[in-house]
């Protein structure tokens, strides 16, 4: 490993432990569950139901401009993650435990699947509807800090996941036109 990736790996482990000691104030640690919940694929796909069925042309573009920058960020992240298989925060420092009612999606961390998501839905619904745009970027950082504080990723993970999914919607919808 190289000087450089210890160094991120240092600094991820000190960030991620700085976090996890808020977790003591359950009423953050609930805030925190429901934006990484808020990140899981049901709520997304709940979001782009809604804007096909009130969104008018407009809501069925972005709809099926996301679904299209949704499959590719899946793709890239289950690749990644297979190729990398950096372990999860909780499973490699036991002063980083997990919190029960957020289980894993899967087995690697890096990069956030969340993460990539997230952003990638800020940057495409707020395309078509600008004054979306600020709202969803919060949201998205919201739901990116929950996977660190919940020690479900580190803050690289979450942080190659969004610049990979804001260039993934980015592209995507440069082609789309």
């Amino acid at each position: 490993m190289t000087a450089f990736i210890q160094k991120i790996y240092r600094y991820d482990h000190l960030i991620s432990s700085r976090l996890c000691d808020f977790r003591s104030r359950e009423s953050l640690t609930c805030v925190m569950i429901i934006a990484s919940r808020i990140g899981d694929g049901p709520a997304w796909a709940l979001l782009g139901l809604g804007l096909l069925i009130f969104g008018g042309a407009t809501g069925a573009s972005a709809a099926l401009v996301l679904t299209i920058a949704s499959i590719i960020c899946i793709v890239i992240f289950k690749l990644v993650k297979s190729a990398t298989s950096r372990k999860r925060p909780f499973e490699e420092f036991p002063d980083l435990p997990m919190d029960s009612r957020t289980p894993p999606p899967d087995r690697f961390s890096f990069p956030s699947g969340h993460s990539m998501n997230a952003f990638a839905v800020a940057v495409v619904y707020g395309y078509y509807f600008p004054s979306m745009l600020v709202p969803l970027m919060a949201l998205a950082a919201l739901i990116a800090a929950s996977r660190v504080f919940l020690s479900l990723h580190y803050p690289s993970d979450v942080t190659v996941g969004a610049v990979v999914g804001v260039t993934v919607a980015s592209l995507v919808i440069m082609i789309a036109g």
